[in-house]
C-alpha cells in the first residue's frame, strides 16, 4: 500500500507540474531576451484550448496516425511511474531497468515517426528521417550512460541506482552525468540539437513530425512533450541530489520531497533557458558530431568505472 500511494503521488506532482515546467522554460529564456514573456502558466490554457478544438486529419493516414498520441504519451506516463523523480521505492520500481528505459524512449520516438510519415507530407517525411538518424546516436549513449551507474551501484533498476548513486561517491560518475545532460538536450528537442519554437523547414525535427496533428491529438503530443522534459529535469537533478527525494509516507517526507521538486523545476528551467540564449542551434550535419560526444564521454565513465572495481 506504501508503494501504491508513494507512486500516486509522484504521478500527480509529476503530470501537474509538466506544463509548468514548459512555461517556465518560455518565460526564462524571454526575461533573458530582454522581454517580459508569457505567464508560466500559459501551457495549461492551450492544453486545455487544444482539447476543445476540432481535428483536421488527412485522407491519406490510418488508424496509426490516430494511435501515435497515446502511444507517445503513454510511454512518458510509464517513465513517470518506475522512475525516481519525486519518491525511492514506488509500486513499478522494478520494471525500471536501464533497458526497459531505453525500449521505452525509443518506442515513443518511433512511434511519433510512424506519425509524421502516415500524413504523407514533405515535412513529416523530413523530420522522421532526421528523428530516426538522432534516435540511432542517442540510444547507444543512454544505454552506455545507465551502464555507468549500473556498475558503480551494482543495481540494475533506476530507483536502485539512484539510491546508491551520488556524484560525489565515484568519479566515473562525472562523465556520465554530462552525458545525461546532453542525452536530456537531445531527446527533448532543444538546443543546439532542435529549436522546439521554430517551423522553419531547415532547421525543423520533432516539430515537423506533429505539424498534421490538430485538435485533441496535437495536446496529447504537447502534454507528452512537457512530461518528458519534467522527467529529464528531474532525473538530471536527483543524480546530483538525491536526498531530495521521499522513501516513506511521512508527512514531512512528502512536503520537503514535493517542495524540492519545484525548487529543481525552477533551476533546471533557468539554466536551460540561459544555455538557450547563448549558444546557436547546431547544424543538423553537425549533428552526429554533439551525439557522438555525449556517447564516448560516457564510455569514458564507464571504463573508468570499469577499471576501478578491477583494481
Amino acid at each position: 500500500m506504501n508503494a501504491f500511494l508513494l507512486t500516486g503521488i509522484q504521478i500527480v506532482a509529476v503530470l501537474g507540474i509538466s506544463p509548468f515546467t514548459v512555461g517556465l522554460v518560455r518565460m526564462f529564456k524571454a526575461r533573458l531576451q530582454g522581454r517580459h514573456g508569457a505567464s508560466p502558466f500559459l501551457p495549461y490554457i492551450t492544453i486545455a484550448t487544444l482539447l476543445k478544438k476540432q481535428m483536421v486529419i488527412s485522407k491519406s493516414t490510418s488508424w496509426v496516425f490516430k494511435i501515435v498520441p497515446f502511444v507517445v504519451l503513454g510511454s512518458t506516463i510509464f517513465l513517470v511511474c518506475v522512475l525516481p523523480l519525486v519518491v525511492f521505492g514506488g509500486m513499478f520500481a522494478s520494471l525500471g531497468h536501464f533497458i526497459i528505459i531505453a525500449g521505452v524512449l525509443a518506442l515513443g520516438a518511433v512511434f511519433l515517426v510512424m506519425g509524421g510519415l502516415e500524413s504523407a507530407s514533405a515535412f513529416g517525411g523530413m523530420g522522421a528521417s532526421r528523428e530516426m538518424t538522432l534516435a540511432s546516436l542517442v540510444e547507444p549513449a543512454v544505454i552506455t550512460t545507465f551502464a555507468t551507474f549500473a556498475v558503480v551501484t551494482g543495481a540494475f533498476t533506476i530507483d536502485a541506482m539512484f539510491q546508491g548513486a551520488h556524484i560525489l561517491t565515484s568519479p566515473a560518475l562525472v562523465p556520465a552525468v554530462a552525458a545525461l545532460i546532453m542525452i536530456a538536450l537531445a531527446e527533448n528537442a532543444r538546443y543546439p540539437v532542435d529549436n522546439p519554437a521554430t517551423h522553419l523547414e531547415l532547421t525543423m525535427v520533432h516539430e515537423a513530425m506533429v505539424l498534421e496533428y490538430s485538435g485533441p491529438y496535437l495536446a496529447l503530443l504537447e502534454y507528452a512533450s512537457a512530461i518528458k522534459l519534467t522527467i529529464f529535469s528531474l532525473l538530471v537533478a536527483n543524480v546530483l541530489f538525491p536526498l531530495t527525494l521521499a522513501s516513506n509516507l511521512s508527512a514531512a517526507a512528502i512536503a520537503i520531497a514535493l517542495g524540492f521538486v519545484v525548487v529543481k523545476i525552477v533551476i533546471v528551467s533557468f539554466s536551460l533557458a540561459l544555455l538557450e540564449s547563448v549558444i546557436a542551434k547546431m547544424r543538423f550535419y553537425r549533428m552526429h558530431e554533439f551525439l557522438t560526444i555525449a556517447f564516448f564521454i560516457a564510455l569514458s565513465g564507464l571504463v573508468f568505472a570499469l577499471m576501478s572495481i578491477s583494481l
